[in-house]
Order: C-alpha cells, then structure tokens, then sequence
C-alpha cells in the first residue's frame, strides 16, 4: 500500500516593519526573509503579508484560516507594536471563521470561561520582535519592565491569538539593536529559533 503523502504546511507571515522616525522597518524586513528561506527549504508554503500596505480583508482572512502556522515580525513600538498590526488583527480577525466562535461563554454562567470560544485550535503562532531596550530590561525586575520578559511585555498579542484559538510557540526577541547591536549575531539566532520549532 502506498504511503499517503503528507499535506503541504503553510505559514503566514505578518511583516509589521514600518518606516518612522527611527528605522525604516529593514530589519525585520530582514528577519522575515530568514524565516522565509529556512521555511521554504523545509518544504513548506510561505505568504508574507506587509501590513503598512494596502491588502484585501477576506483574502487575508483565508490566508490565516488556512495556515499551519503565522509568525508575527514586528518592532517594539512605544511598548506594543504598530499601528498597523493593530489594524489587521481589528479587521481581518473579525471575519466568522477567525472569531465567529464567540468567546467562549454561556449564558447559564456568563463569569465563567470568557476568551475559550477560539475556531483556530488546530494553528500555531509566533511572536518575533525587535527592540532598542537591551535585554535586562525585559529580565531585571528593578528594570523597566519589572522583570515580566518579552511574553509579559506582549501579553495582549498572545492573548489575541489565545482568544481565536492558536497555540504559541516559543518567541523570539533581538535587544538593543541601536546602542549595542549585534545584528548578525541576532539573525543566525533567529535562523537557528526558526529551524528548531517549526516541523
């Protein structure tokens, strides 16, 4: 009996670098097409969206609906991420087959279970981010960030993708990219992040 041939994974790729006043949006620019290459050479289909661009809602709801995974590139932006990435999560996430499960409550008990409504169970999501603060100040807890780290600083993207239904994978963080770069460093960091947690 022949083997049954297994389906092509297919990865979405939301771009979030955007020209400001500090940077050009080039580096994590730089990122995604790391990502891409090493994807790719795994077999696997890869669609990058830009999200300063102009893009269709639905066409980009099918993309989420339809991958394996999404990876979201994005810089630390006045302590979140761009507008932009905002934008698409408030448009193309509210498409039914993204959200139209409801969140999750019933109303026999309308306290309880909020945010376990999520559709997209069977996907996998990313969070990569590039930042001016040096890594200490995500860790230390008598730094800046009280010593929460990159996952307590993103805390509403994972609980964007929570609520939808995704799973995270490990993310991903590039520190002090202007007053202590390390960039290519950081980039074969990434390379390595990329080929071990995504099969």
């Amino acid at each position: 009996m022949a083997e049954k041939k297994s389906k092509q994974k297919q990865v979405l790729i939301l771009d979030a670098g955007i020209e400001g006043p500090f940077a050009k949006g080039e580096l994590n620019h730089s990122f995604v097409k790391v990502a891409q290459e090493v994807l790719e050479a795994k077999g696997m289909k890869v669609s990058v969206t830009l999200v300063k661009d102009e893009y269709d809602v639905d066409a980009e709801a099918k993309k989420v609906v339809a991958c394996d995974y999404l990876i979201v590139q994005t810089p630390g932006y006045w302590m979140s991420c761009p507008w932009q990435l905002k934008k698409y999560f408030d448009t193309v996430f509210g498409n039914k087959e993204i959200s139209g499960g409801g969140d999750g409550r019933h109303r026999d008990n309308p306290d309880s279970k909020y945010g376990t409504g999520g559709l997209l169970t069977d996907k996998k999501y990313m969070l990569s981010s590039t930042w001016n603060a040096p890594l200490q100040a995500f860790t230390d807890a008598n730094q800046f960030f009280g010593g929460v780290g990159i996952d307590g600083v993103l805390l509403p993207l994972h609980k964007t993708f929570q609520f939808i239904g995704m799973s995270p994978l490990p993310s991903f963080v590039a520190n002090d990219i202007y007053k202590n770069p390390s960039i290519k460093f950081d980039l074969n960091r990434f390379k390595d992040h990329i080929e071990q947690n995504f099969n």
